[in-house]
């Protein structure tokens, strides 16, 4: 499932804020993997990707629903999913990480998407981003830390351009 995970993350790098269904889609994806792989949620003779594929789909049209909403409840995943992984990116083990401080991590994500949507969308969704890809992908004798800056810098510059510029022109 890495090539998967590396393929969204470089979906939500580029297109996190811009296009925020993609976000809330590669999220919902990422919580159904996790659901999937530890209650073996996959109906027998289906692919163990099927579960998570389906979820993510409908998480992704779920924004035309609910709209901001559903980016903010997203962001309470990514922020506890980045409690859990960014550590690990950078070889640290997450031992002290407890549902308290995955919970802690979700909540400051939502209320902080609730205060400033769309910078703090844009600079949590490269942070989500960047850790999916790093947490599957070594990238030679680069260190973790400097391919990092990269990609977040990357994302960053990317999501900000395709948001400020992206908008079709009134004429």
């Amino acid at each position: 499932m890495s090539i998967i995970n590396v393929g969204i993350g470089f979906l939500i790098l580029i297109a996190g804020r811009p296009a925020y269904a993609v976000f809330v889609g590669g999220v919902v994806y990422l919580a159904a993997a996790y659901a999937n792989e530890r209650f073996a949620l996959t109906p027998a003779g289906w692919s163990p990707l099927a579960v998570p594929i389906i979820f993510g789909g409908l998480g992704a049209l779920s924004v035309f629903v609910f709209r901001r909403w559903a980016a903010r409840l997203a962001g309470i995943v990514a922020g506890g999913y980045l409690v859990y992984n960014l550590p690990q990116v950078f070889g640290a083990q997450p031992e002290w990480v407890t549902p308290i401080t995955f919970a802690i991590g979700g909540a400051l994500s939502f209320v902080m998407l609730i205060v400033l949507f769309d910078g703090f969308l844009i600079f949590l969704s490269a942070l989500t981003a960047v850790t999916l890809i790093l947490r599957d992908v070594k990238f030679g004798g680069l260190e973790p830390a400097i391919m990092f800056l990269i990609l977040m810098v990357f994302s960053l510059i990317a999501q900000y351009l395709i948001f400020e510029y992206g908008k079709p022109s009134p004429d």
